[in-house]
């Protein structure tokens, strides 16, 4: 079966080939409008969606998704734009995956922003999305390196701040955090796991399940 993803972002093109070696696969950088609209998309057998582009370009529309759903091309969505064009279309037959694709399923997040991130010309992350942010934050209130109010100010912070301009710098200086515990926080979230990237390769092993049921 011939596969296509769009990422290169979230998850980059060596990662996607290690885990995709033994298969057909072309891998794209983040999917935007008309991108599904090719006529050599058409000879995929299975789209996976992971990052997509907000800022840099117009995010790829429901219409091309679900034109493409319709002729038997079996799309995976999860962690980005994926997770989020899922849960708008899986009643359509699109495919999400992964905690980021479920918590706007269940309609615990339903900004776009919190998934959003820009990116260099290179597909190098520039700043941090909303929602691995929160994880984060989560995570350093449970080893004690922030308070409840800490974490309450950062958390506001982050999202009143436009994506384009979410970096830890930024949020930590808006939130008014200083000195030393300034230094730790910094640290701490510089070496924290991104759940969309988590999310990426949990996309990765269900397209395998998904192609090995065929």
């Amino acid at each position: 079966m011939k596969i296509a993803i769009f990422s290169k972002l979230t998850i980059k093109e060596d990662e996607i080939r290690k885990k995709l070696g033994n298969y057909d696969v072309d891998i794209f950088p983040p999917i935007k409008r008309g991108d599904l609209t090719s006529e050599k998309i058409f000879d995929y057998d299975i789209i996976g969606i992971i990052d997509g582009c907000f800022l840099q370009s117009t995010a790829v529309a429901h219409r091309e998704i679900l034109k493409v759903i319709e002729n038997n091309i079996t799309v995976f969505g999860a962690g980005s734009m994926g997770a989020l064009r899922a849960s708008e279309l899986d009643t359509c037959g699109m495919i999400g995956v992964g905690l980021v694709y479920n918590l706007y399923k269940n309609g615990i997040i339903s900004d776009d922003d919190e998934v959003a991130v820009t990116f260099d010309d290179n597909l190098n992350q520039i700043t941090f999305s909303m929602i691995s942010f929160r994880e984060m934050i989560k995570n350093a209130l449970n080893e004690k390196i922030i308070d409840e109010d800490d974490s309450k100010r950062l958390i506001n912070s982050g999202k009143e701040l436009y994506y384009p301009l979410r970096t830890f710098e930024n949020v930590i200086e808006k939130s008014k955090i200083s000195g030393e515990k300034r230094e730790v926080l910094e640290k701490f979230l510089k070496n924290q796991p991104d759940i969309k990237r988590n999310d990426a390769f949990e996309m990765l092993e269900e397209i395998i399940k998904y192609i090995e049921k065929q």
